[in-house]
This record gives structure tokens, sequence and C-alpha cells, in this order.
């Protein structure tokens, strides 16, 4: 007998299930049949969630028990099932949909009242044996002040939505929208604007193809798609670490040593590698790790990926939930010490086994009396987050100063610690990613958006070395677009530091630095630079990082989102909203009528963005807010724990108590909003880490 875990990849609820063989007339009858069941399963479900809503904006006495009070037993998705007939705003710049009360975009921070327009084209990419079969019947394009590309074909979709068909401008609204220029956009507003750049679509015979949709149709670059090139086994798992106790529930009737495939080695994983080719190559149905998914899978998917970020999230949290390993047949015991939980983190990860992968985690700070219920995990993530991005560790380095993003240190001068190289630790770092997006922890991890869009897959062209190195960039167009290349005198080559900090310099081609740049080779180079920035000089890491994070995750989970909704999903909101936090606060009995509430709220509406933050944490054991907002704060089994302040006599001297496992801040009733403000900045001035004391 053999125990079926499940952190292998999800059945999908939409598989094809239909014998090929089956007629039309039985196929209608189970569809009917199937249809009716849906129906009535979301009836049931609709009147369980009518019968939770009141517990949604409810106000709970005191003297009712704590769980029953502030946990209402609804889950992240359940939370997003009931968001999805909310109304919504469409965000001008980035086109995400925003709940109605929302004032500026949780994705890009665009105003809600802010208009911004621009032309567009859509261009199909199709690979090289199904282009074949298109081109007798469509016309194909050539790039601007480029070489032809052979894949692109145009879909005359563009339009500009400034001008009325009569190319008069449309000046409605114009006096009560405040404009907004290309120009004027930020770095996170830019890559925002640029999420739906790419998308899969599927034609009529259920294969998928890539998209392009092209703001400046004069400038089409040619695309390319990294993916593993090389059959991924499940390859995962070592021997325990004294930090690390697993324990089954039930027996396991099968041997370990047969059972459990053990991590590779250093020669193993460097048989795998990471693949950079033109779209035009790669089938568009090859997922990042190499996969293949079934063509009987992309329609649905296809659809998936056109419905609002609501819909897509709430489906996405009911396929990782069936990939917990459920906890009556085990979990994990972790212990970690605070002066190593960064190094003690890694280790335990990459030692986990198979069966491990998905298992429910309890954690311990080593002589600490705090138990996990929920916050314990939140500053575990947390705290690892952050050392993750430092420089002490060495695996991330600052990308851009626009908006302080980061990418996988092209330089590791070392290995990790005498016992891990640098590899294994950025596997290490992406199976901490999976499990976060396992585990619905949001994480202060500001990754450049070229690194999620390596993680997803997403085509990349020369337009994302510019979220890399604005300079970089412009210089690399200016390559393009100059005539007398030849009087820069560059060479097919680049500088670098070694793994000893020195200067040296890289080919880019064999002895490119023998070659000069010419203007029959400047496209070339410019490619060949592209390369090295996005892919070569990070191949190792990279390769790495994405086999950690779907040792954990399947690859097609994330298939229906862009790279800012991965972003969304791991980091959270990017700004405290007070009167989110506000809305979405239980209050004790004996606060109703009391005046401290209100200062409470106004002290926190003065407080810079780190100074709530930094409270936040306290309160909750997270620096971060949900996708959802306020609403989604859970407990340590998942489920909905609102932010509940309780009303405490007041003793002269006395502090805010903070219960962050369940999201709970005990408030003295103070006599003066003086006392109330000076307790608070007492607060942040402290260490918001630590479970010695209540």
């Amino acid at each position: 007998m053999r125990v079926v875990l499940p952190c292998t990849p999800t059945q999908f609820a939409f598989d094809k299930t239909a014998d090929s063989t089956m007629d039309a007339q039985t196929s209608s009858e189970i569809l009917f049949v199937l249809s009716i069941a849906v129906l009535f399963l979301c009836l049931g479900g609709l009147a369980k969630y009518c019968n939770r809503m009141s517990a949604l904006d409810g106000h709970y006495p005191l003297h009712q028990p704590i769980l029953s009070n502030f946990m209402p037993g609804l889950k992240r998705g359940d939370v997003e099932d009931l968001l999805l007939d909310v109304d919504r705003w469409e965000c001008p710049v980035c086109a995400f949909l925003n709940v109605v009360d929302r004032p500026v975009c949780c994705l890009c921070g665009a105003k809600k009242d802010s208009r911004f327009v621009e032309p567009s084209t859509e261009i199909e990419h199709f690979n090289k044996s199904y282009r074949a079969e298109l081109a007798r019947q469509s016309s194909q394009t050539r790039l601007s002040k480029q070489r032809s590309n052979p894949s692109l074909l145009f879909r005359q979709a563009s339009k500009n939505r400034m001008l009325t068909p009569s190319g008069n401008p449309r000046l409605s609204g114009f006096f009560t929208k405040t404009m907004v220029l290309p120009e004027d956009l930020t770095a996170r507003q830019r890559s925002a604007r640029m999420r739906k750049e790419w998308s899969r679509h599927v034609d009529i015979h259920g294969q998928p193809y890539w998209r392009r949709r092209c703001l400046d149709i004069n400038h089409v670059p040619p695309a390319f798609v990294i993916h593993i090139d090389a059959d991924d086994a499940n390859d995962d798992g070592a021997s325990a670490l004294d930090t690390l106790r697993v324990k089954l529930m039930s027996p396991v009737l099968e041997d370990a040593e047969s059972a459990v495939p053990t991590l590779e080695s250093a020669s193993q994983l460097s048989s795998k590698r990471l693949v950079y080719s033109p779209i035009e190559a790669v089938d568009a149905s090859r997922l990042v790790t190499g996969d293949v998914l079934a063509s009987g899978l992309w329609p649905s998917l296809h659809m998936l990926t056109k419905v609002p970020f609501t819909a897509k999230y709430a489906w996405f949290l009911h396929q990782v939930a069936d990939l917990v390993l459920p906890y009556e047949i085990g979990y994990i015991q972790m212990r970690a010490l605070r002066d190593r939980v960064f190094e003690e983190a890694l280790e335990n990860l990459l030692h986990l086994k198979s069966f491990e992968l998905c298992a429910i985690v309890r954690l311990q700070f080593t002589e600490e009396k705090g138990l996990d219920a929920g916050a314990v995990q939140r500053e575990w993530y947390m705290l690892v987050a952050q050392a993750l991005l430092s420089p002490q560790a060495g695996l991330f380095v600052s990308a851009n100063r626009d908006d302080h993003s980061y990418i996988l240190n092209p330089n590791p001068a070392f290995p990790f610690t005498q016992s891990m190289s640098h590899n294994d630790a950025c596997r290490a770092a992406g199976r901490f990613i999976g499990r976060a997006l396992l585990d619905g922890q949001v994480l202060p991890l500001h990754l450049n958006p070229t690194l999620f869009k390596s993680i997803l897959g997403t085509p990349l062209t020369i337009d994302d070395v510019e979220s890399l190195d604005a300079t970089v960039y412009k210089s690399l167009r200016y390559i393009l677009e100059t005539d007398r290349v030849e009087d820069l005198t560059l060479t097919f080559s680049v500088t670098a530091c070694d793994a000893h900090g020195r200067v040296v310099e890289v080919d880019l081609v064999p002895n490119g630095s023998q070659l000069l740049v010419t203007d029959a080779t400047k496209y070339e180079y410019v490619d060949r630079m592209v390369r090295h920035l996005l892919f070569e000089r990070v191949e190792g890491p990279l390769l790495a990082l994405v086999q950690g994070i779907h040792d954990i995750l399947p690859a097609e989970l994330l298939v229906p989102f862009d790279h800012k909704e991965l972003e969304l999903i791991l980091c959270g909101l990017t700004d405290i909203d007070v009167a989110d936090w506000k809305a979405n606060t239980v209050l004790s009995t004996n606060l109703e009528t009391v005046p401290v509430v209100t200062w409470f709220w106004d002290i926190l509406d003065g407080l810079s963005g780190d100074e709530k933050a930094r409270l936040l944490q306290f309160a909750t054991g997270s620096a971060r807010v949900p996708v959802q907002g306020f609403k989604g704060l859970t407990s340590y089994d998942g489920k909905i724990c609102y932010f509940t302040l309780k009303g405490l006599p007041y003793v002269p001297g006395m502090y805010p108590v903070a219960h962050a496992c369940y999201n709970r801040l005990d408030l003295p009733i103070y006599p003066k909003k003086e006392l109330l403000e000076d307790a608070i900045k007492m607060l942040l001035l402290s260490d918001p880490t630590g479970f010695n004391i209540q």
C-alpha cells in the first residue's frame, strides 16, 4: 500500500473527461447532469456564505469566546468568492479591476480619477511549424529599423482611444479627470502598463500561441522565451536536520530509501540547463519547467486569463488547498534560532523530502514561549524574506534605483555556506517562495519584473532591460537607431566582476573582444547584450530558483497570471490603507462608545508608511497586507481572523498588548489622546519581533 500525497501536480477541475468515442447525445446528458450538480453545489455554497456574511461586518460583545468572535470560519478563497460580484473600476494605466471603494489602483498606484490613453496593436506569434501553414494566408511584417522577423503576424486591432473615428479629440471628462502622459508614469506604473503585453491565446484547434500587444508599432523587437530543456524528475529530499522534525500521523507503508529520491548532486543539477530561445522556435504549450500541457487544458486556462483577478485568485486558492498534505497524515515541526533563522530556514527547505514539500509546518523559535498559532509563522516568513535580500546573503542585488527592485546576484563570489553552494541556496530560496504561495503568506520581496517574468516563462525583449537599467536600455536603443556605429568602437564583449571582485572582460561570442560592432552586426550585438543581461549572467541561479519554486507548485497553476499579478499574490498590497484597516476591524463592546478608538485611527492616519508597517507587524506578526486587504487577515490554519481591538481598563503606565496569533490588540481605554499617542510612539521604538511576552 502506498500513501498518495497531494504535492504532485493537481488535477484541474476542468480536465477533459469525456471519452473520445462518446456520442454527442451521451455527452450532452452528462453535461446536463453535471450542470445541475454544480448548480446545487453553488446554491448550497451561496447559502453557507450568506449565513456567514453578517460576520464580515459585525461587532461582537466582549464576553463571547475569542475564537468564535473573530474567526468566522471563512478562508481566503471564500473571501474571493464573496467578492466576485462587487462593483469595480478599471485602472486607466494597467487595466486592473479594483474594488469600487479603493481610491488608487492596488497594482500600480494610479488614481481612480486619472485618465491615460494610448494606441496599441496586437501581433500574433506562432511557432515555426504552425507559421508555415498560416504564412499562405497572412501577411508578414518587418521590424522598423531592424531585421525582418517572420514569426510576426499582424492582427489589425490598432486603435487610439483618445481619438474619435473622425480624428477629433474626445474632450468629455477632461476637466473632471487628471490626464496622465506616458512620460509621467513611475517605474511601477510602466511595469504594470506592460503586464498585458504578452498573453497566450488558443486557435480554433485548441492549440495555444502567443499574442503581443504593442504600444509602438514602429518598435517591435525580437522576443525570447526561457524554459528548462530537460526532463524534470521529482528530485528532492535529503536527510532531516536537527532543527527539522517530520511527524507522520499515519504509517507510510513503503521503504523510505526507495520511495524518496534524494536531492540532486551538483553534477546532476548541472546536467539540466535553462534555454533562451526565439519565441517562434518554442511551442507555446511548453511551460517554464519544460513540461508540455495537454491541448485539452488550454481553452479553459485561456478563459481563466481573461477573467478578473479576483476570480483567478479564488481559483488559485482552491487549487493550492488541494496540494497541502492533510494534517492527519503528517506535519513538520521546525525549530529556529533567531540569530540563525535565515541559514536554518534554507537548510531545512533544501532538505525537505518529496512528501514533506507540501506538508503543514509548525514553527517555534528556540528558547521562546510563543506557540505557532499564526504569528510565529508570519514572523518567520518576514524575517527570512528580509534576510534573503540582504547584502550579506549574497543571493540578490539591487537592480534599479527607481523602483528599488532586486535581481539574482550575477556574481556569486563565494558559496552560501560551507555545506551549501550558491545555486543550492537559490533553489532553497525558490522553495521558500513556493511555500509562501502555498501558505498564503505575503512577503517583502520586491523582485524585478524580469525575474517574475522568468518565473512564469513570459517572453522577454530588449524593452525588459529598461527595468534593469534605464541607462543601458537607452544606450542599446541608440545603437539600433544610429548610423556609423563603428565610431563608437564597441566590441562583442562586456565588463563584469569575477568571483574575486576583479573587473574582467566577458566575451558575448567567441573572441568577442576582438570583433568590432558595425552597422551590419549591431542587431546581433544588441541581441547578445540582451541575452547576457537577462539570462546568461544569472543562468545557474535562475535555473535553481525556478526549480525550487516548482518543487512546491505545479507550473500550470501560475499560467493564468501575468507578472504583476504574481507579484501581488506574493507581496500583497504595497500601501497600508487605514480606511480599509478601520473598515475591517472588530471592536469589543466597551470600545463602541469611547473616544479612544477615534483617537487610535486619527493617530494611525498621521503615521508614515514605515511606521504603519511596524505597528501592523507588532499586532499581526507581518508588516504586509494580504491581496484582499485587511479582510484577508488569517490565523495559523488559513482561516480568516479579523484585526480586533479589545478594550482594557486603563492603568497608568500601561501599554497596548498584542496577541499577534489572533491579530488582536488589547487597547487600554486612555483618558487622553496624548497618552495613547505616547504609547504608540513607544511601541514603534521597540522591537516588534519576539514571543517571550504576551
